[in-house]
């Protein structure tokens, strides 16, 4: 039991730091070109969208807000 200890705790470390990794505050859609709150709701599959974690970062890349969320 000692010995998978710090494979567990790696384990742990690991797939903490995943979910933060692709934490992002907005979602740009690459073939519209607008960017989006994460939540908001004319994103139906967010899976076609690329993290963008600022609205500097955004409009620096070319993206304009949606007209929806209004980011």
């Amino acid at each position: 039991m000692i010995k998978k200890l710090p494979l567990v705790l790696a384990m742990i470390c690991v797939l903490s730091s995943v979910g933060t990794a692709f934490a992002a505050d907005y979602l740009g859609n690459p073939r519209s070109m607008k960017f989006h709150y994460t939540d908001c709701r004319t994103i139906k599959h967010p899976e076609n969208f690329v993290p963008i974690d600022s609205r500097d970062e955004a409009l620096a890349e070319g993206y304009v807000p949606c007209g929806v969320c209004k980011p």
